[in-house]
């Protein structure tokens, strides 16, 4: 696709990506990357200058300082401005309510106030939607509409947009799936191409199939704790089999969180309600996750009880482990759980983006200082980090290690290093082995 500037002073860009947050940066980037002249729009107006990208994710700074000085990449400040586009692509972050149901009301907003604006040739969105609406905003902006059901990682976002496994594309038309096809060739892809409403539900599909695949894996955990079970090893051996696969979702651990996950399922469970279509097994999924949580407070009360020792020590707060952000982390939920039932709670996480901490009300920060951590009765992981499993835990200057248990939710630490520091370790979801 080409690009050219209007003898006015208006700026033309082959495609416009609108958001302000991980999926509109790494779209836009991307795009940007590949040849493209792209602008990231901000439709809130929160930005005049080319803003900072607002959570971590690794390439994403290099490659927008690149973009920029090729002049690949540029940045609106507004809707309104003197700017106009072939292919308007929307990557809002969808918001969710407390229920985790998502409210498309700002998309509309936004969709229509850029209909005012200009009319490009495609309407493309990749914001998190429920299956239908496509359908509808193409009969409100009356324009041509494609959607990109989004599946970015964050930490992986670069290869997961660029390298996707799959990229679905919907049309209003072939030739509009076609279009978005065309600017993304380049990348190292399969594509699919498919109607409006397919690719919505593509997308519910594919989230609900993982949260789905989280519960069963902590279900299965439950029960084998009763009997000694190494739930690690029951994962193990279905990732081998071949109809199951290596990156099954099928290991236990703390469930999902984030509200991604959540969102589609509160959508099929909408839909199945609404078109009288039972719905047992995707409305069963969230009530086991949220046991899940339930669980892990109990066996950190449990493992505190019987001690002067109310402190909990908290390894992570961010709900992924290639992330900085919280975006509604089971620590938190967990952290306030524990609180209810009397434990101190500290938070020891140094690669934590330090905008987010003011959500984790009531738990003593530590930031990076291992040092100035007090004696603890539990060390709870929670966030499988990498360098937590490089941590010289002898640092921690506690003169009562052996009365501290290290409970491992997520298979993320060592546990020779954790008994060579003089603490006890437990996995969350296996039996504790001689020694330790």
């Amino acid at each position: 696709m080409t690009s050219v500037t209007n003898s006015s002073n208006t700026r033309h860009y082959d495609v416009a990506v609108i958001g302000d947050w991980h999926l509109a940066f790494v779209t836009a980037t991307c795009l940007a990357d590949a040849g493209h002249k792209t602008a990231l729009v901000n439709a809130f107006g929160k930005w005049q200058e080319f803003p900072p990208m607002p959570v971590h994710e690794p390439g994403i700074p290099e490659m927008i300082g690149k973009a920029r000085a090729s002049g690949h990449l540029a940045h609106e400040s507004g809707i309104n401005g003197q700017w106009t586009a072939d292919i308007v692509w929307m990557a809002v972050d969808t918001p969710v309510t407390e229920q985790d149901e998502p409210q498309v009301a700002p998309l509309i907003e936004i969709a229509a106030a850029v209909r005012k604006h200009l009319q490009p040739r495609v309407f493309a969105l990749s914001s998190q939607v429920p299956i239908g609406f496509c359908k509808n905003l193409e009969e409100l902006l009356g324009a041509k509409i494609a959607y990109i059901p989004e599946n970015l990682r964050l930490g992986q976002g670069i290869n997961t947009f660029a390298k996707a496994d799959r990229t679905v594309i919907g049309g209003s038309t072939p030739e509009v799936a076609n279009t978005i096809k065309d600017l993304l060739k380049s990348f190292q892809t399969q594509f699919l191409i498919c109607d409006l409403p397919t690719s919505e539900m593509v997308k519910h599909a594919n989230n609900a199939f993982l949260a789905t695949s989280i519960s069963f894996a902590n279900e299965m955990a439950r029960i084998g704790a009763r009997f000694g079970v190494d739930s690690y090893l029951v994962a193990q051996a279905l990732k081998l089999d071949a109809r199951i696969g290596s990156k099954a979702y099928v290991a236990p651990g703390l469930g999902f969180a984030g509200g991604t996950l959540p969102r589609d399922l509160r959508v099929l469970e909408k839909l199945g309600k609404e078109n009288g279509i039972p719905t047992p097994l995707t409305s069963a999924v969230l009530p086991i996750n949220s046991a899940t949580s339930d669980l892990v407070a109990e066996v950190v009360a449990q493992a505190a009880a019987g001690g002067d020792n109310k402190k909990v020590l908290i390894l992570g707060y961010t709900y992924k482990a290639d992330t900085d952000t919280l975006r509604r982390s089971l620590s938190l939920e967990i952290a306030q759980k524990l609180q209810t039932q009397g434990l101190e709670c500290h938070g020891f996480d140094p690669f934590m983006n330090g905008k987010d901490l003011k959500q984790l009300e009531g738990t003593i920060q530590h930031h990076d200082a291992l040092n100035e951590i007090p004696p603890c009765a539990v060390a709870l992981l929670m966030t499988a980090r990498p360098a937590f499993r490089e941590t010289e835990w002898s640092q921690w200057q506690s003169d009562k290690r052996s009365q501290t248990v290290f409970i491992d939710t997520q298979n993320g630490l060592i546990p020779e290093a954790i008994a060579r520091a003089g603490f006890r370790y437990r996995p969350l979801w296996a039996p504790a082995k001689a020694g330790q």
